[in-house]
């Protein structure tokens, strides 16, 4: 299972054109149930894991309280920031650009569009390199990729779909981080 995650994460961010076309070509559950399963709840849970043991060897000291508080904030960032960016998506852009609304395609397309984020959260609780949050900006052209080739978008309104859907992806998790570091700031190492 954890094969076919980094297998899906790797081709999204490296060939998000081909990525998206053989996502847009499996036949996906009706509820996300294997999306769930075998893609958010495994990203999530190794940005959980790999905090823990970051956090723990990173300090020095074996403080198993504050790589706690650590793995809360990246859950709660994570899914938090997925859900949200998920419902605004759904709800507000979504019906500008397709018809109707469609949770479950916006929860996937959330999902893989923020592949990139969940790696760069991953890399960051092993690594100390301070540029690199800037990758995520790379997210905009997985984000076209995947509203030309998943969403199949009208030629139109594609640059529109794609800079409000990069703004929304790329905007909850940060604003939920800040707001977790403002609010409860013995969360922050």
């Amino acid at each position: 299972m954890l094969k076919q995650l980094f297998i899906l994460l790797f081709a999204l961010i490296t060939d998000p054109n081909k990525a998206w076309n053989r996502l847009a070509e499996k036949q996906e559950d009706r509820r996300n149930e294997d999306f769930y399963k075998s893609y958010l709840y495994p990203v999530v849970g190794l940005i959980a894991l790999l905090s823990f043991t970051g956090t723990l060897f990173a300090l020095g000291k074996f403080d198993v309280q504050i790589a706690l508080k650590i793995v809360i904030k990246q859950i709660a960032v994570y899914f938090g920031g997925f859900y949200l960016a998920s419902i605004v998506f759904s709800e507000w852009l979504f019906p500008r650009f397709k018809e109707g609304k469609d949770i479950h395609l916006c929860e996937r397309f959330i999902g893989y569009s923020s592949a990139l984020i969940y790696a760069v959260a991953m890399l960051k609780s092993l690594l100390d390199w301070p540029f690199l949050p800037l990758i995520v900006f790379y997210s905009i052209y997985m984000i076209w990729e995947g509203v030309v080739n998943y969403l199949k978008v009208e030629e139109e309104n594609l640059v529109k779909c794609t800079l409000l859907s990069g703004i929304i992806v790329l905007f909850f998790p940060v604003a939920l981080e800040f707001l977790i570091e403002r609010l409860l700031p013995n969360m922050k190492i």
